[in-house]
């Protein structure tokens, strides 16, 4: 499915001071073997660099703001998508290669809360009844998904002790949930956000998730819709979450008098070409 990614940020200065020295980074997409990104369109233009964890994002000067004024630049990708099972397909690892990703993705960080007693106990149920990683991880989703009713769009979130806890959450729940399941048994995982096409313009907001087997790498997996080793040509994986567990799709600083933050938001829409 080929795919027209056209984004919107707005940087409001909505405080009494102006804002100087202004940098923005702005992450576009992250590499993933089902989507190709064949143009990128910045204005105004910007470096796009590669970060950690394979993140393209553009780097751009923010212009002064003075109070009330307001920096809006955008971003078009056109992108080429593919529906791929992850297991129809064999990769074996090195032992030590293995090593480090098992040493680097299995920490507890914000919102994957490994030693909570609530996730403790379901780490419990879910080892008595696997006797591998992959079972253990689909055990996980069921797991998540029984224990966690799906709502849509909350407006906080609230990571995988609270998911546990309070017994519902929206995709960043689940995610958070399986991932902190997976790690407090050294199964490495991390997390993916992007945007899931709909019938509409207006993609929907969506985190999912990746957990490292031994035989098939890095694998996709989707607790809050159910899919374990594939995803659909509807994703569009955007930011990547592993070495540390929140990395905004926007991120500002700047020069200003007072302890007052401009507002940023940002509008997503895809279609198909």
């Amino acid at each position: 499915m080929r795919l027209l990614v056209e984004m919107q940020a707005n940087v409001h200065n909505r405080t009494s001071s102006r804002l100087h020295e202004g940098k923005m980074v702005w992450h576009l997409y992250t590499d993933m073997t089902n989507q190709f990104v064949h143009a990128i369109d910045i204005f105004p233009p910007a470096r796009i660099l590669e970060k950690a964890e394979r993140n393209m994002v553009a780097l751009m000067k923010v212009p002064e703001l003075d109070s009330g004024e307001s920096f809006s630049p955008s971003a078009v990708l056109r992108i080429d998508t593919i529906s791929r099972d992850w297991l129809m397909e064999s990769q074996p690892t090195p032992d030590n290669v293995i090593a480090r990703i098992r040493g680097t993705y299995s920490g507890m960080q914000k919102y994957w809360e490994t030693d909570d007693v609530a996730v403790q106990e379901m780490c419990g149920d879910i080892a008595e009844r696997s006797n591998d990683d992959e079972s253990y991880a689909r055990l996980a989703v069921k797991a998540g998904r029984e224990r966690v009713k799906l709502k849509t769009n909350l407006e906080d979130r609230r990571g995988a002790a609270r998911a546990a806890r309070e017994k519902e959450g929206d995709c960043d729940e689940h995610a958070d949930l399986f991932i902190a399941l997976t790690r407090a048994v050294k199964i490495p995982s991390r997390r993916v956000v992007g945007h899931l096409l709909g019938n509409g313009p207006d993609p929907d907001p969506h985190a999912w998730c990746e957990v490292f087997l031994k035989d098939h790498g890095w694998v996709p997996v989707d607790p809050a819709l159910n899919h374990f080793g594939m995803l659909s040509e509807s994703y569009f994986s955007r930011v990547r979450e592993g070495l540390t567990s929140e990395r905004p799709t926007i991120q500002l600083k700047w020069n200003a008098v007072g302890a007052n933050i401009p507002v940023v938001e940002e509008t997503v829409k895809m279609s198909l070409i």
